[in-house]
């Protein structure tokens, strides 16, 4: 229970800053929970997730701001709605729909778990393979910028992963003679500097005007838009590259009003968020960027990715109840009080902002082994990430990781065919 809460805890301050979610929040206690247990880690970002995807609707409703990509639906047509007068049903919407589609998620994993293992055992190199290409094309085609560009930030990614020693040819590559350069670009740099900079930068420039929330209400028509979204979110979620994002997008487009696009939308949102897990604790197979990071962190705890941890993630669903619980109160009841902390945050932006960056940074510094190294990178990537701030890094993280998971799985796929 204790890293439940501290999940919520930091799911509702990273989930209500826009550019922050699961990704800063996963930065910010990575230091922290590199000493953890795994299934501690695992509970702790599995609350963390819940209650993102609660809280990253408020600004979004209250501003037209979403707070990261799965809040795009909720801040279009939630946004409108309250300046139509109509907010009040846009944070019912949101929070009753929400914990429906995680009850959804966590009901189907509990009576259908053999099924469900029984979905990735023909799982192979060569699957991966396809499934890895078109994860990067969904990435590609998602993307709200340039598909080049996107293209590009994505095999610039790739290029920083190369870089340095590798420990199975006993080869190095693009070290142009430095001897720094053969421990590789380390991860934490291209987190900060890439991604995590630029994403505060552009919450730095949005406006926020003091909105609130002054009824309540809840309209019971928006159900059946709720359990479709609850279905298809679930089922999206369990195919590695599709994710929980393109699974609310297509429940949105499958109903008409706005405010059974809401319903839709958040409930395929949180019912794939949880079900997206599967693939990366099965799999090892991360898909979006704080999955990334928890991959790493499992990873050096000594965890290993197979069919046998579904049940040490249907022993956490238990919690999930009381987790849920706790986040219908607070996105609902205190939607106002949310709404404050990004008034607060933005009212102090430079003092929080560099509080966070110089503590990330800190920690990075302090586990990373050859301090200038950590230092120098950190310092290079971060002058080059101010000048990426108005475009999206993502794919850079993505290109860091998939490059090397890909181009291993293609090498056997090859060895095997040939």
């Amino acid at each position: 229970m204790i890293w439940c809460i501290l999940g919520i805890v930091a799911g509702v301050f990273f989930g209500v800053i826009p550019g922050a979610g699961p990704f800063l929040a996963v930065a910010t206690f990575y230091s922290f929970l590199l000493y953890c247990d795994p299934v501690d880690i695992l509970t702790f970002y599995i609350s963390l997730i819940i209650t993102t995807n609660y809280t990253n609707s408020i600004t979004g409703i209250l501003y037209g701001i979403p707070g990261d990509a799965t809040a795009i639906t909720t801040a279009r047509f939630g946004h409108k709605m309250f300046l139509e007068g109509r907010g009040h049903y846009a944070v019912s919407s949101n929070a009753i729909s929400s914990t429906i589609g995680s009850l959804f998620a966590v009901c189907v994993f509990l009576i259908f778990l053999p099924s469900i293992t029984s979905f990735f055992k023909f799982y192979n190199s060569t699957i991966q393979v396809i499934i890895i290409f078109f994860a990067i094309s969904f990435l590609v085609l998602l993307s709200g910028q340039s598909k080049i560009k996107t293209i590009c930030f994505f095999i610039f990614g790739g290029v920083l992963a190369k870089i340095g020693f590798n420990n199975i040819t006993y080869e190095t590559w693009g070290t142009f003679g430095f001897d720094y350069l053969t421990l590789g670009i380390p991860f934490s740099a291209v987190m900060i500097g890439l991604y995590i900079i630029p994403e505060i930068l552009k919450f730095k420039d949005k406006e926020l005007n003091n909105y609130k929330i002054t009824k309540f209400g809840y309209d019971l028509k928006t159900i059946p838009s709720t359990l479709v979204g609850s279905f298809i979110g679930f089922w999206s979620g369990l195919i590695p590259g599709v994710t929980n994002i393109l699974g609310s997008y297509f429940s949105a487009h499958l109903v008409k009003s706005d405010i059974n696009k809401i319903a839709a939308a958040e409930s395929a949102n949180n019912s794939g968020a949880l079900s997206s897990l599967l693939p990366l604790i099965i799999l090892g197979i991360p898909i979006v960027g704080s999955e990334v990071l928890i991959y790493y962190l499992v990873l050096s705890q000594g965890f290993t990715f197979d069919i046998e941890n579904i049940y040490v993630f249907s022993s956490i669903l238990y919690y999930i109840p009381g987790v849920l619980a706790a986040c219908l109160l607070l996105s609902w009841v205190c939607f106002n009080q949310l709404g404050a902390i990004a008034q607060l945050y933005k009212k102090y932006k430079h003092v929080s902002t560099i509080g966070i960056l110089v503590f990330i940074c800190a920690m990075s510094i302090y586990i990373y082994p050859i301090k200038e190294w950590i230092i120098i990178s950190l310092l290079t990537l971060s002058i080059l990430g101010y000048f990426f701030r108005r475009h999206d890094t993502f794919p850079i993280l993505y290109g860091y990781f998939l490059t090397d998971l890909f181009w291993n799985n293609l090498i056997r796929v090859v060895a095997i065919y040939s």
